[in-house]
């Protein structure tokens, strides 16, 4: 975030006007009812309601962060919990710790508050750094040592972690450094052992356990018998189905469910039906997808129409869409509701596949805003359908479902941005004529020059920087996902998106 700095620091300089601010935004949070996790935008929009003149928006922005993560935090254990304190408040001529990697080593002399704040929250169970940087805890963050963080430092540092704490939707609380500069600085230390304290008897329910339900929706797969089918078409579908993938669909589809319904990871069987429908739905469209682009790998094997055929496979394929109605229509409750979603994603799916093998035999090749709208109907259903139906499963209204609409929309366009990204860094041959890439390209110069083996193809790129011009695409549809996700009153879902939408979108590496 851009530090907007009013006075001296942009910090109201008294005690008094600090914490009157404080209970101000805490105020507001709760009668607007405000939910976390907050995007940059959302904490923005509402800081410029309350901030003062005198007073940097991007303090009231920690401010109000803090009151919508307070109660999550508080029901955070502590042994959960990390204390992050700056280097700087030590007493710097006087201080007789040492430095290691991961920070200061204080020996508690009691020359400064840090030995003392060390020690209240290591009696506690807390993991404590006295440490600069977010790659410290970035890695604990990553390894699940830690669901939370507390966290005292200066406004530019809050704006540097503050994105790493939004994509993994971190419940987290700051106390903002009182003074500037990077040597004896001060902060509301009462604010910082009030912090540290925190505690509720409510059980933590923001948090989905997603490695838990991934490796429960691997289950329902694995334990398919597929020798057991009576016909040879059910065992070839279905070893289709239960082979390689990511699983991405039906694992979403009941991570909403857990979400919404604080299942904690116990499914009802309609679940699992719904699970294994949307498996069904998109292994199905990558038979067809296969025979369509003439592919002839797929999960480093030969694609189904390479193994029995293509008539085999379109069978496979026809098989597949027709069980995914089939165990849709075996769940007792709102089943009408249910196949409405997943036929009105089918079709979409349909149409936009339609449209880019249409586009492939006609000239001139795509505009990018061709490719954009084939992407918002070939690639978003499939997250449409398993978010929705995951939603409605666990009783979710209308609004959440226009909601969940526009979220997958923007999510499908970006997840595939993304794909045609990764897929030209990865250096190996692709045919890029339905890629992002070659459409930015194309607004800007026709290119009838182009052929899948074109020699120049990569210094074009560089020159008309498609490549960075993709990415802030990429992160224009990211953020309209976030967006998307603002009038969501589920913290747990909402926390589960946002942290779902960071991980599908991280790139895996540069151009090779």
């Amino acid at each position: 975030m851009k530090m907007e700095k009013t006075g001296v620091h942009g910090i109201p300089s008294t005690l008094q006007e600090r914490d009157s601010l404080r209970l101000r935004v805490e105020t507001y949070a709760d009668q607007q009812g405000l939910v976390p996790p907050l995007s940059m935008e959302e904490l923005r929009d509402h800081a410029l309601e309350l901030a003062p003149s005198s007073v940097s928006v991007d303090y009231v922005m920690v401010l109000l962060n803090n009151a919508v993560w307070r109660e999550t935090v508080a029901s955070i254990p502590y042994e959960r919990r990390l204390l992050l304190l700056p280097q700087c408040l030590r007493d710097f001529k006087n201080c007789p710790a040492e430095m290691d990697e991961f920070g200061l080593l204080c020996e508690e002399c009691g020359r400064c508050n840090i030995g003392e704040l060390q020690s209240l929250a290591e009696d506690l169970g807390y993991v404590v750094l006295v440490a600069e940087g977010s790659t410290v805890v970035t890695r604990l963050l990553d390894g699940g040592k830690v669901d939370a963080v507390i966290g005292v430092s200066c406004l530019n540092a809050l704006e540097k972690s503050f994105p790493h704490m939004a994509d993994g939707a971190i419940p987290g609380l700051a106390i903002p450094l009182n003074a500037g500069g990077c040597i004896d600085t001060t902060t509301d230390v009462e604010h910082v052992r009030n912090a540290i304290r925190l505690r509720s008897d409510a059980s933590w329910v923001n948090q989905v356990d997603t490695a838990r339900i991934r490796e429960m929706v691997e289950g329902w797969f694995s334990a398919i018998e597929i020798d057991s089918m009576d016909t040879r078409t059910e065992q070839i579908a279905y070893e289709w189905v239960c082979g390689e993938g990511k699983r991405w669909r039906p694992y979403l589809l009941a991570c909403t469910y857990d979400a919404l319904s604080g299942a904690d990871g116990i499914f009802p069987e309609k679940v699992r039906r719904l699970a294994l429908a949307v498996e069904c739905f998109h292994k199905a469209s990558l038979i067809h997808d296969d025979i369509e682009d003439d592919d002839e790998v797929r999960y480093n094997a030969p694609t189904l129409h390479c193994q029995y055929g293509i008539p085999v496979a379109l069978n496979a394929g026809d098989f597949l869409v027709g069980e995914g109605y089939r165990l849709i229509a075996s769940v007792p409750s709102r089943t009408a509701d249910l196949m409405r979603i997943a036929v009105e994603n089918h079709r979409m799916l349909c149409v936009g596949q339609g449209e880019e093998l249409r586009g492939l035999v006609d000239t001139p090749p795509f505009t990018a805003a061709q490719l954009i709208e084939i992407f918002r109907r070939k690639t978003a259903p499939a997250f449409g359908a398993a978010l929705r139906l995951g939603a409605l499963a666990a009783g979710g209204d209308d609004r959440l479902d226009a909601a969940l609409r526009r979220f997958s929309e923007s999510l499908g366009i970006a997840y595939q941005i993304h794909d045609d990204l990764e897929e030209y860094r990865s250096g190996e041959e692709h045919d890029l004529r339905a890629s992002i890439l070659l459409a930015l390209a194309n607004d800007q110069r026709p290119l009838e020059w182009y052929a899948p083996d074109s020699p120049n193809l990569d210094h074009v790129f560089r020159e008309m920087m498609v490549e960075e011009k993709a990415a802030q695409l990429l992160e224009h549809y990211k953020n309209e996902a976030i967006r998307a996700l603002n009038p969501l009153a589920s913290a747990p879902l909402k926390s589960l998106l946002r942290r779902t939408t960071s991980k599908m979108l991280t790139p895996a590496g540069g151009r090779a």
